[in-house]
This record gives structure tokens, C-alpha cells and sequence, in this order.
């Protein structure tokens, strides 16, 4: 069950998820955040993409692609058999392919969730402005 707060929040979010910029913002959406000026923060929230896990999951997928290729070329364990040698290697050789295109694409993701939030903080200086909010806050300051 959804608190009221929620379904606001979500109502706001209905109200520009197709807007494309604070410019298409309309009277009616300005009329709506003057009466929930609350609202104006949800609009987005940051989060932040700890890059030194990228690059550690980076270094790691690489480690674990070099430890695959030694495996595979190095006479280590003999006595297995080729087929269980050759699924240990493939094995070891796909997380770290999997590690390095998850470190790459949550970068790639970083960014453009970066560039999201500096629109978002338009979004929100563009309906305070319009709304007449930041007069308010420059008085209260």
C-alpha cells in the first residue's frame, strides 16, 4: 500500500516524464508544484556511481581473462581431463568478460545518470523560478 506522499510523488512524475526540457513546463504543471512545492526535490534524486569499484571490478575481470589464457596454455593439472580443464578455463574466462562489461556499461550509466541529474536540477530551478519560490528563499536567506 502506497502512502499519499507516495502517490504524489508519482503523480509528479507522470506529469514530466515526457517533457523534454524546464521549457515545455506548462501553467498547469507550475499551478501543481505552487501548491506541492515539497515536490519540486522528487522530482529526481542523485546517486552517485563509486568509480573505484568500477575500476576494481575492472582490474579484476582483466586478472581473471589472463588467469583463463595462463590455465589454458599451461600444463597445471594434468590429470583432469581436457574437457574439465577446457570448462574451468571458459568458466574463469566468461566472469571476467562479465566483470569488465559491467564495470564498463555502469560507468557508460554513471554518465549519462550524471547529465540526468544536472537536467533535473534545471527541471527544479525552472519550476522555483517560475513559481516565484526562489524569491522566497532569497528573502529567507
Amino acid at each position: 500500500m502506497t502512502s499519499a506522499h507516495d502517490r504524489e510523488v508519482q503523480r509528479a512524475f507522470r506529469k514530466l516524464v515526457f517533457k523534454s526540457s524546464p521549457s515545455q513546463l506548462t501553467d498547469d504543471d507550475i499551478a501543481y508544484f505552487r501548491a506541492n512545492p515539497d515536490l519540486i526535490d522528487e522530482v529526481t534524486a542523485p546517486v552517485n556511481i563509486h568509480k573505484v569499484f568500477l575500476w576494481l571490478g575492472t582490474v579484476l575481470g582483466v586478472l581473471l581473462v589472463g588467469l583463463s589464457k595462463y590455465l589454458k596454455y599451461s600444463p597445471l593439472l594434468p590429470e583432469a581431463s581436457e574437457g574439465l580443464r577446457e570448462f574451468g578455463v571458459d568458466i574463469i574466462f566468461e566472469i571476467g568478460v562479465a566483470l569488465i562489461g559491467a564495470a564498463v556499461t555502469a560507468y557508460i550509466l554513471g554518465i549519462l545518470l550524471n547529465k540526468q541529474q544536472d537536467n533535473a536540477a534545471a527541471w527544479r530551478s525552472e519550476i522555483r523560478r517560475r513559481i516565484g519560490l526562489d524569491k522566497i528563499d532569497e528573502q529567507a536567506g
